[in-house]
């Protein structure tokens, strides 16, 4: 049986015949934005002029937020709290399900009229506690590579982040780089323990405050260029930290810290890697290894799995997939172009 659903060369990823995920898929009308990182949001604006978007209250927050735009009015801007069914206007029902990656950051299941359910890992983490149920789904292969294990855990991973950082501060100022979500984890981790200042940028605490709104209990940040953050750059003593839009100075080169939180790259049995004294990198991680990738396909009971082919790893998943889950056809996408017109 042909997959009903794909992925295409942009990155959308088609779900039967009237949904497309976090890009654009001209004669579908309803988009489901799973997050809100910047390699998800093709073409949104193109979307919000005319489909109807479904998205998480928290997703949504955070594209206020940043955009101060008229996000939170347009009635195509469709909030649909995790767990939630909800009917759309062709009869089809879609349900977001949390997948532990960033704030309001969900999993997809499609049920159409005719009872057939799809869906869409998303970017996600592992363990999780509630899984989408379907007979069809496409996974995201970023760490998709049986070469992706990771031989600790991620509490590991935090515990050795606090390491660094607090030896790291006897001998200066620190600065972490994270993407949008890993940093407040950092940031979470961190706490309000280590005794020195947290600097961040406006923009920055501007979307810690949506996570604090939202129940998570991140540590206080100092804005730049306030009285506290100049008082704390003038004795180096505090920590930075960098992501969305902030660049990585050349301040670092002056006697301080730089520590990059990615699993990118990272060794297979220690979250903590030293390039230096004062570079390292710690393997803080929000998505899902090879292993748990596996687990997550068969916790969905998908029979048909369409992987990621347009990120990573796509056709290696796929094939251990086919070698390792019996039952289980999989493919890579066929990364078409998108079609032109309506």
């Amino acid at each position: 049986m042909r997959p009903t659903v794909d992925v295409m060369d942009s990155g959308a990823v088609v779900l039967g015949d009237n949904v497309v995920c976090d890009g654009y898929a001209p004669g579908r009308e309803f988009r489901v934005q799973t997050h809100v990182h910047d390699d998800h949001m093709g073409e949104f604006n193109r979307s919000k002029g005319c489909q109807d978007i479904v998205l998480t209250p928290e997703s949504l927050s955070l594209l206020v937020a940043e955009y101060n735009a008229d996000l939170a009015y347009r009635e195509n801007l469709l909030p649909v709290g995790r767990g939630e069914a909800r009917q759309l206007e062709d009869g089809s029902t879609v349900q977001l399900l949390a997948s532990n990656h960033i704030l309001g950051a969900c999993q997809v299941a499609v049920q159409g009229t005719d009872g057939r359910r799809v869906g869409y890992s998303g970017d996600f983490g592992w363990p999780l506690d509630d899984v989408i149920e379907v007979d069809e789904v496409v996974v995201d292969s970023t760490y998709g590579s049986p070469r992706s294990v990771r031989r600790y855990t991620q509490a590991e991973a935090e515990a050795r982040l606090i390491e660094v950082v607090s030896h790291r501060l006897r001998h200066g100022r620190v600065h972490i780089r994270a993407h949008r979500g890993t940093v407040e984890r950092v940031l979470q981790v961190l706490g309000d323990d280590i005794g020195v200042p947290v600097l961040a940028s406006e923009r920055l605490i501007q979307e810690a405050s949506v996570y604090q709104k939202h129940g998570f209990a991140v540590g206080t940040l100092v804005q730049l260029g306030s009285d506290e953050g100049a008082h704390a750059m003038r004795h180096r003593s505090y920590v930075r930290l960098h992501s969305k839009g902030d660049g990585f100075g050349n301040e670092m080169t002056d006697g301080g810290t730089t520590i990059v939180c990615t699993a990118y790259m990272a060794d297979v049995y220690e979250p903590l890697k030293a390039f230096s004294d004062r570079a390292y990198s710690v393997a803080l991680s929000n998505h899902a290894d090879f292993g748990e990738t596996l687990e997550y396909v068969q916790a969905t009971k998908a029979k048909v799995v369409v992987t990621d082919n347009t990120r990573n790893h796509g056709q290696e998943l796929a094939i251990a997939i086919n070698e390792r889950l019996h039952g289980v056809t999989a493919v890579a996408s066929t990364n078409r172009p998108v079609p032109e017109g309506s």
